[in-house]
């Protein structure tokens, strides 16, 4: 059984991903500086790991098969933190995992960039830097990297979540089946080095995505009938245009393409209001049963 460290694992994306690692049969280590308190997370092996710290690192790293990189601080957390934490974290962190890794020999890393890669602020140039040294560290030692460039997914109420689907949002279930796929591929030694986006591809016309704010009810109602009337109670502000990417390479390479997008909102959305239920209070990703988006 292929043994797998996720650093960052405790957070938001991480517990995804080791949910998702753990039930496609890998052994898991998660590392960050405090333990998940999720029950069903709790059959994984848990170090205390802070990136910023070297001896946590070569710790964390050590008999590991591949390594998911996934602890970083970014520019939208709440509380705030420094652009000072977030370069340290973001960019001493990311040389620690790819030095020990070096050490130990391991071959098989994903590395979670971002869209906001870039250079508008201290932490888009800080995947730039992740990236390049992903680049440098690929070409040193023949590691197989895929860099994934996730979209937005920071828990946000039901609502805002699936009008953000339109433009930079991204389900938490799509960010954990890329990184699955990619840490098979890696494994598989498929790639060398290879970067995608990881977002969502609503299967839309290029007219209805130009035109969305004319054209995209129509659509909606189309494929969800009664899509009309769910976006007027609830209000779902539209975009002029939708956020959409040809992600065939992914699929190609890795294997994975995005599964939920907003018609599937719209389908979740339309159940929940047959129903009855209030969805004021529902956030997206929650934890708890029964509340979409659900494992």
């Amino acid at each position: 059984m292929m043994k797998v460290l996720v650093t960052g694992a405790s957070g938001n994306g991480g517990q995804a991903v080791c949910r998702a690692l753990l039930d496609a049969g890998y052994t898991v280590r998660m590392a960050d500086v405090i333990p998940t308190q999720m029950d069903d997370l709790k059959q994984a092996e848990f170090v205390r790991c802070d990136t910023r710290t070297p001896a946590d690192v070569r710790r964390a790293v050590a008999g590991m098969d591949a390594v998911v990189h996934l602890a970083a601080w970014h520019c939208a957390h709440n509380p705030p933190v420094s652009d000072e934490t977030i370069f340290a974290v973001n960019v001493d962190g990311t040389f620690h995992v790819l030095e020990a890794c070096r050490q130990e020999g391991i071959q098989s890393i994903v590395y979670a960039s971002s869209m906001a890669y870039g250079w508008w602020s201290v932490y888009g140039v800080s995947k730039v830097i992740g990236e390049d040294l992903c680049k440098a560290y690929n070409e040193m030692t023949g590691a197989s990297i895929v860099m994934l460039r996730y979209h937005e997914f920071i828990p946000r109420p039901y609502l805002e979540f699936g009008a953000r689907l339109l433009k930079n949002g991204v389900d938490r279930r799509d960010v954990a089946a890329a990184t699955v796929a990619s840490v098979k591929a890696v494994l598989a030694r498929r790639v060398g080095l290879f970067r995608t986006i990881v977002h969502t591809d609503h299967g839309m016309p290029q007219e209805v995505v130009d035109r969305f704010r004319e054209l995209g009810v129509a659509w909606c109602e189309e494929h969800v009938p009664g899509a009309r009337r769910l976006i007027e109670k609830y209000a779902i502000p539209l975009p002029e245009q939708v956020e959409q990417h040809d992600l065939k390479e992914a699929e190609q390479v890795l294997g994975w393409r995005p599964a939920v997008g907003f018609l599937d909102f719209l389908r979740d959305l339309q159940a929940r209001d047959e129903k009855g239920l209030d969805v004021s209070g529902l956030w997206v990703p929650s934890e708890l049963p029964g509340m979409w988006p659900a494992r």
